[in-house]
């Protein structure tokens, strides 16, 4: 799908599709969400320059998701994506700026940063009337839906600590602590995914303030960019808190489930010592040999039955003195 926008006062107003899939006159900006090969080659006619493939918008190395060909700069970042549905994911944006009066959105997800930056851009004041201001506003939407997503992970992290530490006497606490370890590895994993998507911010950024045309770092413009790359810094510091406490979560919940096993362990050796002495006793007279003298013995029941049950009580009462139960 190729969505094509033209820039005004009131930021970016949405242009008709010209016929024979060709960009329309007027647009400035080109968003292209799972583009078809025409809408590919009509999004190159209109940058001057090729798009790259999927496969190449997810490239790991500095050098596939960055660079400068044709005269336009190729900008690749990680977004998060799925958050909300519970599955989260890292998507590659790649941002495509030719010159000061074109600018293209490359993108196979349907991201929720941009909605918001959509909603944002048409409202008076938002600075969104030219090329730098679709760019600057399209990032400051990512950094500030990561920002959100890890606004998200604090409260949810703060809510299983006290899930964690707040169960003492609950009959269920090992059931309960085993089930909050899902939470844990979610948590986890969703930072590590906020951390990831952050590092390439700030590479996109640092590109950006070295590779972009002359008026993307001039006056205003200079001090947005130095603000998001401040911006995303602070939150990598954050993303590095969160994940130092879910670290800490994630060893204090197993403590606690192997103190809770160590406990069910503890007593079930308790129980068998206590019956251990009883069992010898009731396992010495049950053999079958002709010759033992108590087998004749009027006393000999009761005084089995006595024996056994001071061999249980006597440990039981040791035990009880030691505090081990």
């Amino acid at each position: 799908m190729l969505d094509a926008y033209g820039l005004s006062d009131n930021g970016p107003q949405t242009i008709n599709p010209a016929e024979g899939g060709t960009v329309p006159d007027g647009a400035r900006w080109i968003d292209l969400n799972h583009p078809t090969r025409e809408e590919d080659r009509a999004a190159e006619q209109f940058l001057r320059a090729s798009l790259p493939t999927r496969e190449e918008a997810q490239e790991i190395e500095f050098s596939s998701r960055f660079y400068v060909e044709d005269g336009a700069v190729f900008m690749t970042a990680s977004v998060l994506t799925g958050v909300d549905l519970g599955k989260p994911a890292l998507v590659p944006l790649t941002i495509v700026v030719a010159g000061d009066d074109r600018i293209a959105t490359l993108r196979y997800n349907e991201l929720r940063a941009q909605k918001q930056f959509l909603s944002r851009a048409a409202k008076p004041g938002s600075g969104c009337t030219n090329v730098a201001g679709i760019f600057f506003g399209l990032i400051e939407a990512v950094v500030d839906r990561t920002a959100d997503v890890l606004e998200k992970i604090s409260a949810d992290v703060d809510r299983i600590n006290q899930e964690v530490f707040a169960s003492r006497g609950d009959k269920r606490r090992g059931r309960r602590l085993s089930s909050l370890m899902e939470g844990i590895g979610f948590q986890g994993d969703l930072a590590a995914k906020a951390r990831e998507s952050l590092s390439s911010l700030e590479r996109l950024v640092q590109f950006a303030g070295v590779a972009l045309p002359g008026s993307f770092g001039k006056g205003g413009n200079k001090n947005r960019l130095k603000l998001l790359a401040r911006d995303v810094r602070s939150l990598e510091d954050h993303v590095a808190f969160l994940s130092n406490k879910i670290l800490f979560l994630l060893d204090a919940t197993l403590g606690l489930i192997s103190v809770e096993q160590n406990e069910v362990i503890r007593v079930l050796t308790v129980a068998a010592t206590i019956f251990f002495p009883p069992t010898l006793i009731g396992t010495i007279y049950g053999m079958n040999f002709d010759l033992m003298p108590e087998l004749n013995w009027g006393l000999g029941y009761p005084l089995a039955l006595i024996l056994m049950l001071a061999s249980a009580v006597l440990p039981y009462l040791y035990f009880k003195r030691r505090g081990w139960l």
